[in-house]
């Protein structure tokens, strides 16, 4: 049982157990995606056009946690109490990240839960974002990707989360008049972080992004998994090949020649195969790659007149 100090739970969303209110509120589309536990639709809040993001868990894929409030042990929803944690909403004294996507409203039904989310304008997933620019994605704008992703990540574990599987079909981003934003998604793998962390044994997430300590040690820590994470979905932007975590161990491919020094340097941190030698999140918020300005090349200088 988890004793937090919590700002309760009903100031960021309330629970509804009404199918009918989910019915007036909200319209749903088509799917536009599939997590850890279900399957996302897109919609629209009826009231003011807002779009949203619907996620259908069904009943029997819903974890739950106790929670201890004002002295009193509550059964709440596991996903949106992490949620809501990495985004600092939950607990007194947490960072504010606006790296996690927005949560709006909860409907626990008979036989499904949906957890309504924000949907932003023009967004998608990080592995469309790849298709979309013909993968061909611009470094500098891979390098405000990564420059928000990691920052979204340190709050995240500063925030005592862990999301436990970050890859490109979890962080959306959005270009709109050429500002880029991205936000982490589906949070159904992830977990608290105790105080006194100690190893995880269980791999839950996707085995394409496991880091190689649970490979060869069949345990992993939090933030050198995080990191290894961050590299391995900058990695696979720029490789030809899906990524896979015993691949690029076994090939070692060496990396795309038109990138930066500090973008191979980058990359070349955070897929150490020793963790101990991976930096820390702080660490790789100040690494040069990320640090100097992100722009996009000058145009070409104007043709020289001809000369008759």
């Amino acid at each position: 049982i988890l004793t937090l100090n919590v700002i309760t739970l009903e100031n960021i969303v309330k629970v509804n157990r009404n199918t009918n209110d989910f019915k007036e509120k909200y319209q749903e589309f088509k799917a536009v995606g599939k997590g850890h536990s279900g399957v996302v639709f897109a919609g629209i809040r009826l009231s003011d056009s807002k779009l949203v993001a619907i996620k259908h868990i069904p009943i029997d894929k819903v974890q739950y946690m106790w929670v201890k409030k004002n002295g009193f042990y509550c059964k709440e929803i596991s996903e949106v109490v992490l949620m809501a944690q990495a985004a600092g909403l939950f607990c007194n004294g947490s960072w504010a990240n606006r790296g996690v996507i927005g949560l709006l409203d909860v409907y626990e039904l008979e036989d499904e839960v949906l957890i309504i989310m924000e949907r932003p304008l023009k967004a998608m997933d990080l592995n469309d974002f790849y298709e979309m620019s013909e993968g061909q994605i611009p470094e500098y704008e891979a390098k405000t990707i990564f420059q928000q992703l990691v920052t979204a990540a340190l709050l995240t574990h500063r925030n005592g989360i862990f999301h436990r599987d970050l890859k490109p079909d979890n962080i959306l981003v959005s270009m709109v008049q050429g500002n880029i934003s991205i936000w982490m998604l589906d949070f159904g793998c992830a977990t608290f972080r105790p105080n006194q962390e100690k190893p995880y044994t269980q791999l839950v997430g996707a085995y394409d992004f496991a880091p190689p300590e649970y490979y060869l040690q069949r345990q992993y820590s939090a933030e050198p998994t995080t990191v290894w994470q961050i590299g391995a979905m900058l990695y696979s932007l720029y490789s030809e090949e899906t990524f896979h975590t015993m691949d690029f161990i076994n090939k070692r491919k060496p990396l795309c020649d038109h990138l930066s020094y500090e973008c191979k340097d980058f990359l070349n941190q955070c897929l150490n195969i020793d963790p101990r030698q991976r930096p820390r999140l702080s660490q790789l918020l100040r690494h040069p790659w990320l640090t100097t300005p992100s722009s996009p090349p000058p145009p070409p200088p104007p043709p020289r007149p001809s000369v008759c």
